[in-house]
């Protein structure tokens, strides 16, 4: 097969227009157990944590469920351009060029969206960026790795150039030793501190794709870049796994992080219908594959980029979302027997699709729902419930949207992610555009 590259050469549209799932269940097994007098006071407590987290809940984010709202940053994404020599004006493209981001939840009290993107036909700058949620301050966190004269990567003057000695194709490695920039879709990641991560979590890149502007490789190894210190700003990525698959690694990948088996579950390439799903073990730091079984289902074959994954630890399965003909399609994998495939569940209402582009899409822990955007139809956003058993009709619920237009991408990887401690979704669509914090309904 052909490395598949087109992709990267069309400019990305723009669509910028104006306490447990289960509590009340568990409260009723424990009057029958306890008494009611022990409900009251399990109530009463829960209550007031809830009162509590409440109280923490910073000013900028809304202060009910269905609304948007502007955030007022302490300065821009652009205004951490980190001025590479020649490649100053693309600095916005680590966003705007079929990249995503992740939420990292351990930064702080609050924690930070992370950044980090480019690649092919956009950039060289392989900086991660960060807007921190506890000052709501832009930052830069590693300096982007220089030309060097050519030690490290080649400066493109006029044609482009082919070959680049000082690149590591393999790994997909400048010549010092930092994994270029690549497109990152939804493949970034963050490993938990308690899961053997950086005191303040650490970044996974669990494969590459579309890296250095002339060549486009991809590749199968994972890097890390450990968040040490809320005052770190040199930070460097490790080459982390220790192999790295070769095959149906096409532009275009999905991952997400398994809290239950320690693991990163990833795809790419999925319009040529790979017959696996591959995961990255954090405890041996293997990537490994499970092929899937003779009579399943493989994954839909998802348009070029269009694919979102995210695990759902209620159900313990897989959920993926992608475009595929000009349509949304939903589909889940049971963890415990990946081999099995994928099955598409029915779902209540259809939700339109905008074709070719992705769906920032996550789930809300405390809600026990996904909430989905979508550039079609960004008036509102779309509350998606699974039944117990995800087979069954998946519920689908409309919400017309309350204050702010949000802003959509045409790739939105895992910077739709929803941030337990301000309750919200915190979404930049692009470096230039404003920030804004959507809470749902809880």
């Amino acid at each position: 097969m052909q490395e598949v590259t087109e992709c990267c050469h069309h400019a990305e549209p723009s669509t910028i227009n104006g306490t447990s799932p289960n509590r009340r269940g568990f409260l009723q097994s424990a009057a029958t157990a306890a008494g009611s007098v022990a409900l009251l006071t399990g109530a009463g407590i829960a209550a007031d944590r809830v009162r509590a987290a409440s109280a923490s809940i910073p000013g900028w984010v809304p202060a009910s469920g269905g609304t948007a709202k502007a955030v007022a940053t302490a300065n821009t994404f652009l205004s951490q351009n980190g001025r590479l020599v020649g490649w100053e004006y693309a600095f916005g493209k680590i966003i705007d060029d079929y990249s995503g981001g992740v939420f990292n939840p351990y930064w702080g009290p609050l924690g930070a969206m992370v950044f980090h993107g480019g690649g092919h036909a956009a950039t060289f700058d392989n900086s991660v960026v960060i807007l921190d949620f506890n000052d709501v301050t832009f930052k830069r966190l590693s300096i982007p790795t220089p030309s060097n004269k050519g030690e490290n990567w080649i400066s493109t003057t006029g044609l482009a150039q082919k070959v680049d000695s000082a690149f590591n194709s393999s790994y997909c490695e400048y010549g010092d030793g930092q994994p270029g920039s690549g497109h990152t879709y939804d493949t970034l990641a963050i490993l938990p501190p308690a899961d053997g991560g950086a005191p303040l979590g650490s970044l996974i890149r669990v494969s590459s794709f579309a890296v250095h502007v002339n060549l486009s490789r991809s590749t199968g190894w994972a890097h890390r870049f450990d968040f040490q210190s809320m005052a770190m700003r040199n930070g460097k990525w490790v080459r982390w796994s220790v192999n790295g698959p070769t095959n149906y690694l096409f532009p275009g990948a999905c991952s997400a992080y398994d809290s239950r088996r320690k693991r990163f579950w990833w795809m790419a390439a999925l319009s040529y219908l790979p017959p696996m799903i591959r995961y990255l073990d954090v405890a041996t730091q293997q990537q490994l594959e499970t092929p899937y079984a003779r009579t399943a289902r493989l994954a839909p074959a998802a348009d070029s980029g269009s694919m979102t994954l995210r695990y759902d630890p209620v159900r313990d399965i897989l959920v993926l979302t992608c475009t595929l003909g000009g349509k949304l399609v939903l589909a889940f994998l049971r963890c415990a027997s990946p081999e099995m495939g994928w099955v598409v569940p029915p779902l209540s209402a259809s939700i339109p699709a905008q074709s070719g582009a992705s769906h920032a899409f996550d789930f809300v822990p405390e809600a026990d729902k996904f909430v989905l955007l979508t550039g079609a139809d960004n008036s509102a956003l779309y509350d998606i419930r699974a039944p117990q058993d995800p087979t069954l009709v998946w519920t689908v619920t409309r919400r017309p949207l309350v204050g702010v237009a949000i802003a959509t991408a045409h790739i939105a990887g895992k910077r739709w992610s929803y941030a337990p401690a301000v309750k919200s979704f915190v979404w930049m669509a692009s470096s230039s555009s404003g920030v804004i914090a959507y809470r749902p309904f809880v």
